[in-house]
């Protein structure tokens, strides 16, 4: 790591912009080239303490300015008019440093329709082997295995970067909840590394097992290649925008990047490429400062207008979260326990010499299932009613998105794609509980495939302001997202209610099975917040459906300008999408490698 003032004086082949989950990682891999050299810069320092490393803290940086962006969108029409909170990690590592550790695949069918938008070379053999490629899997131990992690060696990365494993620790509502889901008719599934996530299931989670520790783009790739000469990480640094020439083709060559940092401007420049890594909330914001976007937008910023591109910042998607409580019978340990200042220093004290314990996992398990599964025939029938008619419409028939309706559409009748995850938390606090020994629990719901979609923009032509985030939560055709989240709240109070679960449940606390449709909705708009998995905002698609990069990642209009990170995601995957974004770098690496061979 440099200064702000050596790191412009540098020779750079590459220059990264974003420090994060596939950012450096990608960084790291391309200098086990020696003789080419790579810049980073990072906005976030780098912090390898507790609230990042262990499992059981997780959380405990969000909304914290020194560790998240502390992100929100304008307030939401459809959710109450609230602000929604998006946290996003600013440290070196990214969110990989701050999310729940899941290293989990998308579907074969979902991975496989990509090329149906007219994307190549992205199909589900591609991104899985990439996926293994960064994966360094260990089995999980026998305890993990009488929780149904996944042990099936051949759908597993063993040599790769980050390190996986199953967690070493379960709450006692793991198996519980096994058994309700089997009851209703959800299948456990002893693999969803294999292409089918369908079913209840244990995840992978990037955990090193020998330590029990968070494994992130920072240890589980920087350190191995940050005593190498040929790599450079700046943090602490904002990237503002990249500086182009103009090429006798009529393409645009990037040849600078400009930061900020303590107060000052500085520029780099750069030899070979620029790849911007930070992510579907802020490279949008980069991609409009560097001139490139919708001409509109641009100019009303002052800002001069080079590439003409109106889909950056377009197609924002989320996985829409609703959260559901309930009470326990007996006696539980939960995270509520945390709260004690006392069990909270034990069990840190246990971590700390035995890496056991209530800190040593996060959540476990979860619940993927198609629409069938959750909804009715006849409601399924009436929201594909509606949903046909609202396709018709001629803003959706002439719409540059009119493939990804198409093929999101056909995903909803589809029982090998998730609609839904479920995800039950041991852990809810509610005003007007009585019983001070009383145990609680989570349930919550996520709409795996959306029809809502946002943007992101640029608000003022300063890097330093944050951009506008619009997630347009519950604004879409026909109303669909609303009706598959009552569907899903009504399924879940059944879930709550049945066999082992149902025997442990006192009572649900809010919302409740007895109440109306109406007043569910009510509910659901004040309770629906961001899944924290944000996609789509510099798809990879065709120029002529608003693409903003080609198979490539390269952004149209230039010779030597990238994306790699979840931005690029043209339709939003029904799974977390961590494991798929450290696959992004191994590909994205590939795609420039490559590209080093033959010449720009």
């Amino acid at each position: 790591m440099v200064s702000a003032a050596d790191f412009f004086q540098q020779d750079f082949d590459y220059i990264i912009i974003g420090g994060g989950t596939t950012g450096l990682a990608l960084a790291s891999i391309l200098s086990t080239n020696a003789s080419i050299r790579v810049g980073v810069i990072e906005a976030g320092l780098r912090k390898d303490d507790e609230m990042i490393l262990v499992p059981g803290m997780v959380g405990k940086a969000v909304g914290n300015p020194e560790y998240d962006w502390n992100l929100v969108t304008k307030p939401q029409p459809f959710a109450q008019n609230r602000k929604i909170s998006i946290p996003r990690g600013k440290v070196l590592g990214g969110t990989s440093a701050l999310n729940y550790m899941a290293y989990c695949r998308g579907s074969e069918l979902e991975h496989n329709d990509w090329e149906k938008l007219g994307i190549k070379g992205w199909n589900w053999n591609t991104i899985s082997n990439a996926i293994s490629s960064a994966e360094a899997w260990s089995p999980p131990t026998h305890h993990a295995k009488a929780h149904h992690a996944d042990d099936v060696a051949k759908n597993h990365g063993r040599y790769g970067y980050v390190k996986t494993s199953a967690y070493s620790y379960y709450y006692d509502l793991v198996l519980p909840l096994f058994e309700t889901m089997n009851k209703t008719g959800v299948v456990t599934n002893q693999s969803e590394a294999s292409g089918n996530n369908i079913g209840i299931w244990t995840y992978t989670a990037s955990i090193d097992p020998q330590t029990n520790t968070r494994c992130y783009s920072t240890n589980a790739y920087y350190d191995r290649v940050s005593n190498r000469p040929n790599i450079i990480v700046l943090t602490g640094a904002q990237a503002s925008k990249v500086i182009f020439r103009q090429t006798s083709s009529g393409d645009l060559q990037a040849t600078a990047v400009e930061y900020h940092k303590g107060g000052q401007t500085y520029k780099v420049p750069v030899r070979r490429e620029v790849i911007i890594s930070t992510g579907a909330l802020q490279t949008p914001q980069i991609l409009e400062l560097s001139g490139i976007g919708n001409p509109d937008l641009l100019r009303r910023l002052n800002i001069p207008v080079i590439i003409d591109l109106p889909g950056v910042g377009e197609n924002l998607q989320d996985h829409p979260k609703v959260s559901m409580g309930a009470e326990l019978k007996g006696l539980h340990e939960t995270v509520d326990d945390l709260n004690s200042e006392s069990f909270a220093q034990q069990k840190l004290e246990q971590y700390r010499l035995s890496r056991t314990g209530m800190l040593s996992s996060t959540l476990s398990t979860v619940v993927f299932v198609p629409s069938s599964s959750f909804i009715p025939p006849d409601k399924m029938r009436s929201i594909l009613s509606t949903l046909d008619e609202a396709l018709q419409l001629p803003q959706i028939q002439n719409s540059p998105w009119k493939k990804w309706y198409e093929v999101q559409r056909a995903w909803l009748e589809n029982n090998g794609i998730a609609q839904l995850e479920v995800v039950l938390e041991p852990s809810y606090t509610h005003i007007g509980c009585t019983n001070e020994k009383a145990k609680h629990y989570t349930m919550m719901v996520f709409l795996q495939h959306a029809w809502s979609r946002g943007h992101v923009h640029a608000t003022s032509s300063s890097v330093l302001d944050s951009p506008e985030i619009d997630l347009a939560m519950l604004d879409c055709l026909g109303n669909i997202d609303m009706m598959m989240l009552l569907e899903a709240v009504k399924y879940v109070f059944k879930v709550m209610e049945t066999g082992a679960l149902g025997d442990l449940t006192a009572e649900i606390i809010e919302p409740k099975p007895s109440w109306s449709d109406e007043r569910l909705m009510d509910y659901i708009r004040s309770d629906i917040a961001s899944g924290f998995h944000p996609i789509g905002t510099a798809s990879m698609l065709p120029r002529s459906a608003n693409g903003v990069v080609d198979d490539e990642l390269k952004v149209y209009g230039t010779t030597n300008l990238r994306v790699a990170d979840a931005s690029v995601f043209p339709i939003h995957v029904g799974t977390h999408p961590q494991a798929t974004l450290y696959g992004l770098a191994h590909k994205a690496a590939e795609i420039i490698q490559t590209s080093e061979k033959v010449g720009l």
